[in-house]
């Protein structure tokens, strides 16, 4: 079993074993980072329930799980913001805030730019055959896409341009945008960010049943992307096949491999960077250096008891923060395993390590590449597979609202060249009519001589 060293009285501090790997230890930490499965159960059925409700009673449904859940009274006839209401939050946060106004074009601009630069490297595929036909493909863009933008706990307007512009760039026709109600009303601040957007659609609803309406209700969309709660990348797992999805998003991740090089205040405030996201974020640190850990151990003691977010830090860390003692190997076998949401690699050689990682959802490279970055805009985006679905998921890109269509051009010399062996491999397959299809091909293109 891993040595465990208490250090700190709310995160664990391990030593992995020479024979970590034989012993499963790497796979138990894995494990001891999921999420409670008899809360998964619930919330599979809760969620299940929803959906099945929304599906059959559409936008009543909706507005009463609203009212239950979120406490609010909806008017079906009020749900969608009006364009006069985004222009004017964007014109009062212009006046009252204009560094921030100029922080989010920054943003923007950068997330932007990247995304248009994956679209310049989706290109179509034109093969010529022998008889002057052709065979390819072509990325064409989706046509109506739901957006989940998170506003329980706050609202990020990160995730908002994160989501909007690569569907933007993609040309998806219709972008539909939910994020939760508020008593109060809708945050100015989702507000001006949609107007800086370009976003025209943008409806208060949250949790499940938004996505339920996504999906069943008059979007219909093709596609749903964006973050949420457990509720909500729920519903977007049940509903996979009804609509595509973009991932299953959960809470955040993040693991750190550090060498005696790395600052250990640094260390410590990137993991306290994604401990204060939400209860059930993770934050590991994995470092072959014992003295370096205990530094950190001693450096998140003092920060989270000054920290304004220390109620959450103060339940996530103990449920999802580990400092673990462990040989490269470990590190990288450990990572692998894990697949985390963001991988820091605070190490004075992080190309030597990249080839290695290959399943997290995002690398960040080198002691200056600090996670942060990569949520408020360096460029590439900030929604991420989690929950070990990074080891086949990717990151939201432009790609993400394209799909892939097959084209099939033959003439008829193709056709004739072809049918021979196309009707031999139906006819051991028993299909019939797929050899006298091609048959007959040959046979119009004889009695046309």
């Amino acid at each position: 079993m891993a040595h465990e060293v208490h250090r700190c009285y709310f995160i664990s501090s391990i030593r992995l074993t020479d024979q970590a790997e034989q012993l499963g230890e790497i796979s138990g930490l894995v494990a001891r980072l999921s999420r409670d499965a008899e809360v998964e159960r619930d919330t599979q059925e809760r969620v299940s329930r929803i959906l099945a409700d929304v599906r059959l009673e559409g936008l009543d449904a909706v507005l009463r799980y609203t009212e239950i859940f979120d406490g609010l009274s909806l008017d079906s006839s009020r749900l969608r913001v009006p364009a006069e209401d985004l222009a004017k939050s964007l014109a009062d946060l212009r006046a009252s805030d204009p560094d921030l106004i100029l922080a989010l074009e920054s943003l923007i601009a950068n997330v932007r730019r990247f995304a248009q630069g994956q679209r310049n490297c989706v290109s179509d595929l034109n093969l010529n055959l022998p008889g002057g036909g052709t065979v390819g493909e072509r990325w064409v863009a989706l046509s109506r896409v739901g957006l989940y933008i998170p506003g329980g706990r706050a609202f990020y307007p990160s995730t908002l341009a994160m989501t909007v512009i690569p569907a933007q760039v993609a040309g998806v026709r219709r972008i539909v945008a939910v994020t939760p109600p508020k008593g109060e009303g809708p945050d100015p601040l989702v507000l001006a960010t949609a107007a800086l957007l370009g976003l025209e659609e943008i409806y208060t609803l949250g949790g499940a049943q938004a996505i339920a309406w996504l999906a069943f209700g008059e979007p219909a969309v093709d596609l749903i992307a964006g973050p949420g709660n457990r509720f909500v990348a729920e519903a977007k797992r049940q509903l996979q096949g009804r609509c595509g999805i973009d991932s299953v998003a959960g809470p955040t991740e993040l693991l750190i491999i550090a060498d005696g090089c790395a600052d250990a205040a640094i260390l410590a405030e990137d993991m306290l960077a994604q401990a204060e996201h939400d209860p059930d974020a993770a934050a590991v640190l994995i470092s072959e250096d014992q003295a370096l850990l205990d530094q950190v151990a001693l450096e998140l003691e003092g920060r989270v008891a000054a920290s304004p977010r220390r109620t959450i830090l103060e339940q996530s860390l103990p449920a999802h923060g580990l400092l673990i003692c462990a040989s490269r190997k470990q590190a990288i076998a450990f990572a692998q395993e894990w697949a985390p949401e963001h991988l820091e690699l605070a190490v004075g050689d992080p190309e030597a390590w990249a080839p290695f990682l290959t399943t997290a959802g995002a690398l960040f490279l080198g002691p200056s590449s600090g996670e942060a970055f990569g949520d408020y805009g360096a460029g590439p985006n900030h929604v991420l597979p989690t929950s070990r679905t990074a080891r086949y998921s990717s990151p939201l890109g432009v790609a993400t609202f394209l799909k892939r269509q097959s084209l099939i051009q033959l003439n008829p010399a193709d056709a004739a060249s072809m049918a021979p062996w196309v009707q031999r491999l139906a006819q051991a397959e028993g299909l019939y009519h797929h050899a006298m299809s091609a048959e007959h091909r040959v046979e119009r293109r004889h009695r046309g001589r």
